[in-house]
């Protein structure tokens, strides 16, 4: 599945005409040498800028494009569906939730279908999907997100580290 995943990131750049059979195997290198997926080993490497990739991604999966993510307007209710340690770890942002109670989400990368199915199903079943930049969700995630509830997550993150 995750293989599948990451053919898809790396067929749509290709497709693009954005990779090449040298850069793709620069990506396919970062990936196995840091165990990331496609989606990482592209913005990371730098091969794609991340405004380019969120345009791209917006275009082929025709989901709505979000810019300055952290400058949203943010509800407070919507940090009660997407644990913090979640939001960060599958680089997603809840920002709204609508009056049907479909929660809006900002994704960095919406072609990984598992986690979009692990937030959906975290929303109840009702889940609008929108595409940002990586690191503008990050960082809205670390200037939205209530302390209460980064607290019990960041508790973890250092019990872990001792074990």
């Amino acid at each position: 599945m995750a293989a599948e995943r990451q053919d898809r990131v790396l067929d749509i750049l290709r497709g693009r005409g954005i990779l090449s059979s040298s850069t793709q195997q620069v990506a396919v290198g970062f990936m196995e040498r840091w165990g990331v997926d496609a989606f990482r080993a592209v913005i990371e490497t730098h091969l794609v800028e991340e405004s380019k990739m969120a345009d791209i991604l917006s275009e082929d999966l025709k989901l709505p494009r979000l810019h300055r993510v952290r400058m949203l307007a943010v509800e407070k209710d919507v940090f009660e569906f997407i644990p913090y340690e979640t939001a960060l770890d599958y680089s997603v942002f809840p920002f709204e939730v609508k009056s049907d109670g479909t929660l809006k989400v900002a994704f960095a990368d919406p072609t990984n279908e598992e986690r979009v199915a692990k937030i959906s199903s975290l929303a109840g079943g009702r889940m609008e999907a929108f595409v940002g930049e990586r690191s503008e969700i990050i960082s809205a995630i670390q200037k939205h997100y209530p302390l209460s509830k980064q607290l019990p997550s960041l508790v973890s993150m250092v019990r872990n580290r001792k074990d």
